[in-house]
């Protein structure tokens, strides 16, 4: 089968949202099927101004054809215009105008869409509000399947989006939080509808033998590392999990760990605060906190806190092994995939109890703890921290939950049930 996949902007370097949801679904059906990713030049939604060049790329095997953006973003304008929309009464035709200022605008795009419709078997929209989904949508609803990205937005209270929700054939849902939300709020119950979710490549439980090791594993250490590295060799020898990580960021005592952009705008200013608060109480100033992604925020310079800058997916993964504990303080993601991650290689999660998503996984999995507040976080820390047993256990559940639910052959199996059901109905 021939897909066409339309998302604003596509591009390695997203690692969040529904752009990025978009990539890893095309990378992995693109091995099965044909896969064109329709897209814009921009890279920035701040300004949607173009950087990449007009044309066709092939990306990680996907086939990726970039078209230009018409018009640049103007946030001030558009924010006023949306606080005065959201205020009171408002007309079709001016949330409307709001899709055509948020963007990107794209007439190419669109005119591909209108030439080349008829060549695909299903025509995949991700991200609900923007201007590529609305517009493309209506070209040709009949192979059309949405994938909307919901997330809690007083835009979502557009009657608007009933109606792009209802014209698509079928709709795709990265989880179970997201198709309540979509019921609450769009009040539309799809004919065809799948929860889809995201795949982990989990990596073989392994050993990491002396031999194997990087060669900057070894290091030279100064005496008192080296005592400390002889201390933690004893309760964990070089065969246990995660050393090429512990060993190359000197972690020789317990830590928690958090792997994502570390900014204010997704829970992290929260997080360092309730850590301070836990890492006060008396005993608990030897457990650090190890910051895993790129540095959007000054952090407090504290001696438990630890900056390991951003990793390839190889060693991101040794990290989350590595570590006792993961922490998922973003309240929006709706992908959850550094807490997948850390369940696939048996490490348990404490996620902010504002994300439905995580919540969810958490209980269905029996594989963490949530938190609301900072005296919950310092609690729920405490507790894992100090109890290898449960550590264990929950990690286990957490795996044992990747492999039932998320492992890509699974997740492509729900997504190719979602294009049969769609083009029955087409048909």
């Amino acid at each position: 089968m021939r897909f066409a996949f339309v998302t604003p902007r596509y591009g390695a370097e997203i690692s969040s949202g529904a752009e990025h949801a978009c990539r890893l679904l095309a990378e992995q059906v693109s091995e099965r099927h044909d896969v064109d990713v329709l897209t814009t030049c921009a890279r920035d939604p701040l300004t949607w101004k173009n950087e990449y060049a007009e044309g066709a790329d092939r990306v990680r095997g996907v086939l990726v054809r970039h078209f230009a953006v018409a018009q640049p973003h103007d946030r001030p304008a558009f924010n006023q215009f949306a606080d005065r929309l959201f205020s009171g009464p408002r007309a079709r035709s001016e949330e409307l105008e709001w899709v055509r200022r948020l963007g990107p605008s794209s007439p190419a795009l669109i005119e591909h869409l209108k030439r080349q419709h008829r060549s695909y078997d299903a025509i995949l929209f991700f991200s609900l509000c923007h201007a590529t989904t609305v517009h493309g949508i209506a070209i040709a609803p009949e192979r059309s399947v949405l994938f909307p990205h919901l997330q809690i937005d007083r835009a979502l209270r557009f009657g608007i989006w009933a109606e792009v929700a209802a014209s698509a054939r079928g709709v795709g849902y990265l989880s179970a939080s997201e198709r309540r939300l979509a019921l609450a709020f769009l009040q539309v119950a799809p004919a065809v509808e799948e929860v889809v979710g995201i795949g982990i490549d989990a990596p073989p439980q392994q050993a990491y033998p002396r031999h194997q090791q990087d060669p900057a594993d070894d290091m030279p250490l100064d005496d008192e590392a080296s005592a400390e590295a002889e201390k933690a060799a004893e309760i964990d020898p070089l065969t246990g999990r995660g050393i090429p990580f512990r060993r190359r960021h000197r972690l020789y005592g317990p830590f928690a760990l958090y792997g994502g952009r570390v900014e204010r705008d997704n829970g992290c200013e929260e997080m360092l605060e309730y850590f301070d608060t836990y890492a006060a109480d008396a005993g608990e100033g030897d457990t650090s906190l190890v910051l895993m992604g790129v540095k959007m925020m000054k952090v407090p310079e504290e001696r438990y806190l630890r900056l390991a800058g951003v990793l390839p997916d190889r060693e991101r993964m040794i990290a989350y092994e590595a570590a006792d504990l993961t922490i998922a303080p973003t309240p929006d993601d709706l992908l959850s995939q550094s807490l997948l991650e850390s369940f696939a290689v048996g490490t348990p999660v404490l996620a902010c109890a504002r994300n439905d998503a995580a919540v969810e996984h958490v209980r269905r999995a029996n594989a963490g703890l949530y938190y609301a507040n900072r005296e919950e976080f310092a609690e729920a820390l405490r507790m894992l921290m100090t109890d290898t047993r449960l550590r264990e256990k929950l990690g286990e559940n957490g795996r044992q939950y990747v492999r039932q639910n998320h492992r890509w052959d699974a997740v492509l199996g729900r997504f190719e049930r979602l294009i049969t059901k769609v083009r029955g109905r087409a048909s």
